[in-house]
């Protein structure tokens, strides 16, 4: 059983990662160890998420580099199987997080 300091830290680390939501706020004094699992997936996918947005970035600027006229339309078949591959979301790292593991936050603490 998580004491009420454990809680409030836990939503901090929740919203760190995705930001304050009232609907996990509101089941905040609920969050129970299985919550503190999925929470832990849920940096290790926003870890992940970043790292790949890392890695494609880094590979966009270091082909900027070259100086060469048309860089990056030599480099989009590549990036673009390079971004497939890792399923990186558009709408960036914290609204992919945010999407998938805030309803088994919830769940976790029901």
């Amino acid at each position: 059983m998580l004491t009420l300091n454990e809680k409030e830290h836990l939503y901090q680390i929740i919203t760190s990662v995705i930001g304050d939501d009232s609907s996990i706020r509101a089941y905040k004094n609920s969050f129970t160890e299985s919550t503190v699992d999925v929470v832990e997936k849920m940096i290790e996918a926003d870890i992940k998420c970043n790292a790949s947005m890392k890695e494609l970035l880094s590979n966009l600027l270091l082909a900027g580099q070259t100086g060469a006229k048309g860089w990056l339309k030599k480099i989009l078949k590549t990036q673009s199987k390079h971004l497939k591959k890792n399923d990186i979301k558009g709408a960036g790292c914290l609204v992919s997080v945010k999407s998938r593991w805030k309803k088994a936050i919830i769940m976790s603490a029901i």
